[in-house]
């Protein structure tokens, strides 16, 4: 990575999950993951230490943060607080976020 400007299309990506690849950029304090799910894709309830801020750019997708369900689309943006239990499921269409949090 240049010290200022990349690009997430020069990155490969990795599927973490079934229907799930990631693309992750690490730029200073901050790490920067850009997400596609598939149609049907279910994200098993998991938790991380940090602090997750995701926003939708397209697509519809049902997102469980602690005890909250929404559905999420194009434009919305959701936070997942430290060691919170989360959930994902993606309908019919492809889903693709940005998540941001602290680089570990």
């Amino acid at each position: 990575m240049s010290s200022c400007f990349t690009s997430f299309n020069i990155l490969e990506a990795e599927e973490i999950e079934k229907g799930l690849t990631v693309k992750t950029l690490s730029a200073g304090r901050v790490q920067l993951r850009h997400l596609v799910f598939e149609p049907g894709t279910l994200i098993p309830d998991h938790r991380h230490p940090e602090e997750v801020v995701t926003m939708v750019l397209e697509g519809t997708m049902e997102m469980t943060v602690g005890c909250e369900i929404r559905n999420v689309t194009a434009g919305d943006v959701f936070r997942v607080p430290p060691k919170t239990v989360h959930s994902g499921r993606v309908f019919s269409e492809r889903v693709v976020a940005v998540s941001w949090s602290p680089n570990q």
